[in-house]
């Protein structure tokens, strides 16, 4: 089976760069999600998201889902800034419900924009 989170070169200090394809997996969160972003938080105590959603994104499994319901809730107050490249529309809704929770700032970004998304995040 292939890598459904993988992490990207962007990655850097307390910016997590990944990029998502087809049926998300518990494993794969866990693995490249959950793992480092722990540790980015556990070094800077904070952090900040890019997640670009390839065209093949399709989704998460229900266990991959309920790790990141978890996971995310958790560690939310920690986050910064998150930039969303070709995010499906649900994640505007979802982003709308969480953010009155969170100190974080948040922006949509078209596919062919992330090097825009990447310097506002390190704004």
């Amino acid at each position: 089976m292939d890598r459904t989170v993988t992490i990207l070169p962007g990655t850097e200090k307390s910016l997590l760069c990944l990029s998502l394809t087809g049926v998300i997996q518990a494993g794969d969160f866990a693995e490249f999600f959950e793992k480092p972003l722990m540790a980015i938080i556990a070094e800077y105590n904070h952090y900040s998201l890019f997640l670009s959603y390839d065209e093949n994104f399709e989704g998460w499994s229900e266990e991959a889902a309920d790790l990141s319901f978890k996971c995310i809730s958790s560690i939310s107050p920690k986050a910064r800034k998150a930039a969303y490249v070709n995010a499906p529309d649900y994640r505007h809704l979802l982003m709308k419900m969480v953010q009155p929770l969170t100190h974080l700032e948040v922006r949509y970004f078209d596919a062919g924009q992330e090097e825009e998304a990447l310097n506002w995040l390190r704004d």
